[in-house]
């Protein structure tokens, strides 16, 4: 393993005003810093994150609830290719998942070794970029192929199961989404800490994270992501 890999398990964040600027308390930058979690806080993200989407499902399912009426896109009035279409739409995440899942992947450009010169890191980063850019049109390739796939399976299916589908498939889409949502604010509550030494988390309880400003909150759990993305670094 390379040992400089091992930064990316931690970052510091600075964080900065609307216009961009770093935000400054007493003159000094305001820094926070981020680690990756462990596996238990890890299980009580997620753990809380289903919680949240199986409340959000319930009120999805009653359509006298103000989730439902306000989340579940109107669909009465739509044509038959109207409503096959949406099916597909609403089905997006799932189709995206399982297209990444099925193609092929470029080969992983070799990392760098330690003692690499600046241009073999250079050239790294190059390589780099050209897989991601490669695995971005194998996977919509596939995706594509998969939609047109679906569109072909819907064909003379009646408007009443069309609207079931397309009902059950947007619940799913919304709740897979609240599920990433809570997901990425439980961990981004658990990775942030005041401190170098990360002792001392940067909010005293999840409620006091989850009722800062948007601005603040928006910052730290890309922070998170991100960082988060870096060490996927590890395994490769």
């Amino acid at each position: 393993m390379n040992l400089e890999n091992l930064f990316k398990w931690n970052n510091e964040l600075v964080i900065k005003n609307s216009d961009g600027t770093p935000a400054k308390i007493s003159n000094k930058s305001v820094i926070l810093y981020q680690r990756i979690i462990g596996d238990a806080e890890l299980g009580r993200s997620r753990k809380s994150a289903l919680k949240s989407s199986r409340r959000l499902r319930a009120s999805l399912r009653d359509k006298t609830t103000d989730e439902h009426i306000s989340l579940i896109p109107e669909y009465d009035t739509l044509t038959i290719d109207e409503l096959r279409n949406s099916v597909i739409l609403a089905e997006g995440f799932q189709i995206r998942r399982e297209a990444t899942e099925a193609a092929s992947p470029p080969k992983l450009p070799k990392s760098p070794k330690s003692n690499a010169t600046l241009e073999e890191q250079e050239n790294y980063e190059t390589s780099m970029d050209d897989y991601n850019k490669k695995l971005s049109k194998a996977i919509d390739a596939k995706t594509k192929e998969i939609m047109e796939r679906r569109s072909k399976e819907l064909e003379g299916v009646d408007k009443d199961t069309l609207s079931t589908k397309f009902v059950n498939a947007a619940i799913d889409s919304l709740c897979q989404a609240e599920m990433l949502r809570i997901f990425n604010f439980w961990c981004a509550y658990f990775g942030t800490y005041k401190d170098k030494a990360m002792r001392t988390r940067a909010f005293k309880s999840f409620d006091s994270f989850d009722n800062t400003s948007t601005q603040l909150k928006d910052q730290i759990i890309g922070g998170y992501v991100l960082l988060q993305l870096n060490g996927e670094d590890l395994k490769n």
